[in-house]
């Protein structure tokens, strides 16, 4: 109903009133309730203005459904181009990745803050800043439940081709540990090297860093079965992998990549180009 919460609480208020009020709602998704709410300015007004994820998306929509509330999801529409550059897109492993999308983006301040709201958010769900683009793709990833990857694109050699690894590759990961990759292990590679583990990590070879003036952001759908166990297998997990193994929704990768896009250049500034896009096989849905 309209009572269920005044635009002035928090989560954990928010949190306790489904506890009280709505005990089924509650246990329904109690590990992933603080984080949903944290994203929501107003967490459970009667119109509920949210974020998504696996994590706060469907929470958020089993709120509503228990309360009557409507879920309002944030205004998503292209970005104006302002750049005429692309990065070509090769899917050799079009069954393990069904779609991916990249795009240039020049002229990125990467010494630009994180404004407080959005520090405030990723805190509030349990993440730390690190960094302004680091921070918008995190952010993405709580809002719209679609992981997202920033290369600097100086790094990158010639257009990208999701691929297995080859025999014998190695890459050195962002958490600075050099792995053998198995033969099972989907990578994205520039026209030389490896500069990804697909849906799990980036490479320290594509890093963004405080040099980086221009990225290419990647947003793509990876199927669980192409994911599942690589990380483990390596010796640890992270947020993409979690959420990849489980299955992320293979239609949210565009309207993900425009509302980064559009965060990026609100808050670091910088020249958009056309989306590349590459479709594989992507799972039937049932009408």
């Amino acid at each position: 109903s309209s009572d269920v919460c005044s635009s002035d609480l928090d989560y954990t208020t928010s949190a306790n009133y489904v506890a009280r009020h709505i005990p089924g709602a509650y246990w329904l998704i109690r590990s992933r309730l603080k984080q949903a709410l944290a994203l929501i300015p107003s967490a459970s007004r009667y119109v509920l203005t949210c974020g998504s994820s696996l994590l706060a998306r469907y929470a958020v929509d089993e709120v509503a459904a228990l309360t009557g509330a409507s879920v309002v999801m944030p205004a998503l529409s292209p970005q104006a181009v302002t750049l005429d550059e692309q990065r070509s897109v090769t899917l050799a492993a079009d069954q393990a990745c069904g779609r991916y999308l990249g795009r240039v983006i020049r002229g990125v301040n990467q010494a630009a803050p994180t404004p407080d709201w959005m520090k405030t958010r990723l805190l509030r769900a349990g993440l730390r800043s690190i960094s302004a683009i680091v921070d918008i793709t995190n952010y993405i990833l709580l809002e719209q439940g679609q992981p997202l990857h920033a290369f600097d694109l100086a790094k990158l050699e010639g257009g990208i081709t999701v691929r297995l690894a080859a025999p014998g590759e190695t890459l050195t990961l962002l958490n600075g540990k050099e792995q053998a990759l198995d033969a099972d292990m989907l990578v994205i590679a520039d026209a030389r090297k490896a500069v990804a583990l697909a849906g799990i990590m980036g490479g320290a070879n594509s890093e963004v860093d405080d040099t980086t003036q221009d990225i290419f952001l990647e947003s793509a759908f990876f199927v669980p079965e192409a994911i599942a166990g690589r990380a483990r297998r390596l010796g640890f997990s992270s947020d993409a992998s979690f959420r990849y193994e489980r299955g992320v929704d293979f239609t949210l990768q565009a309207e993900a990549m425009e509302r980064a896009s559009a965060l990026i250049v609100q808050i670091c500034g910088g020249q958009l180009g056309p989306v590349s896009e590459a479709v594989g096989q992507l799972p039937a849905r049932a009408p």
